[in-house]
């Protein structure tokens, strides 16, 4: 709702007054986005890191993945390696059939090239 001043009295600020106002605001935003970087820098509280730990194990928890435990922990860790070894090996599979493909047309066209260069000489 507009008064007779305009909104929240632009009308009848001066336009330095504005300025000063937005290099006021300017000033206050970037002291207060300092101070919570330089807060932020100093780590967590270690209250702060058992709620984080705790949110990141409900977290985990609900997605199947139980870390209460040293030996939830370690069966977590195995599982993870079994499935780096699966997907490394299953990496090298595909790279070999990927050859054995590359290697397979290579030798289809030299087939052509050689087929077409008798036929050319008649001697096919």
């Amino acid at each position: 709702m507009e008064d007779e001043r305009g909104t929240l009295g632009r009308s009848k600020m001066t336009l330095t007054r504005r300025v000063a106002l937005l290099e006021r605001d300017r000033a206050e935003q970037s002291r207060i986005i300092t101070e919570l970087v330089a807060n932020v820098a100093h780590g967590f509280s270690p209250e702060q890191l058992a709620q984080i730990r705790a949110a990141m194990r409900d977290e985990l928890a609900d997605a199947g993945l139980r870390l209460d435990g040293a030996e939830h922990q370690d069966e977590a860790r195995e599982d993870f390696r079994f499935i780096r070894r699966f997907r490394r090996g299953i990496e090298g599979t595909s790279a070999k059939i990927g050859w054995l493909v590359i290697a397979a047309l290579l030798g289809g066209v030299a087939y052509l090239v050689n087929l077409g260069l008798n036929t050319w000489r008649g001697g096919g």
